[in-house]
């Protein structure tokens, strides 16, 4: 079925806005308390990955920056989302930029062998962005101890991206949905 413009770019727009929510749940009410610097682990990141799979970088970005920002004003972190809202767009780009530049061979699976290593960049994105946000937010050594945690957070994420994508990749999403 052949889509015309605005068809597909109301699609992509309702489909950002369905990630932008799922990250944004994803974060503040899927997570676990650190105990480290009031920190915690979600799983918000592994929707921003898939989000990055899953459409083109602009949709991409501005889904994973709403629902990063939004996660943390209604968990009552105001103060960190500028600094998500940013983080949270730059971690679609390793994603997003393996099928713009068409970096890869199965464009139209989510999970394929130059996908499988952008958790690492992204992951490494996450990490040292909320490293300087908390040394510029509160002091540098603070940050320091809480780079484990985000470390921590980007495996978890990681797994989860991993077992997701393979599982849509099995029901044919992208196909389903003309992603490709």
């Amino acid at each position: 079925m052949k889509q015309n413009q605005t068809t597909k770019t109301l699609f992509r727009l309702i489909l950002s806005a369905l990630f932008a929510a799922l990250i944004a749940v994803f974060t503040a009410f899927v997570s676990i308390k650190t105990g480290i610097n009031d920190g915690y682990l979600h799983f918000g990141d592994s929707l921003v990955y898939l989000a990055g799979c899953m459409l083109p970088l602009p949709y991409a970005a501005a889904a994973a920056a709403v629902g990063g920002a939004l996660a943390d004003v209604l968990g009552g972190a105001a103060v960190w989302a500028p600094f998500s809202a940013v983080i949270k767009a730059l971690n679609t780009l390793p994603f997003a930029l393996v099928y713009t530049c068409r970096l890869t061979k199965s464009p139209q699976r989510i999970l394929n062998k130059t996908t499988a290593w952008m958790p690492l960049l992204s992951g490494l994105i996450t990490i040292f962005g909320y490293f300087l946000a908390e040394g510029l937010l509160y002091s540098f050594p603070t940050a320091a101890v809480s780079m484990l945690a985000s470390l921590v957070q980007a495996v978890g994420s990681a797994a989860l991206y991993y077992a997701a994508g393979a599982a849509l990749d099995r029901v044919q999403l992208k196909k389903r949905l003309h992603l490709q």
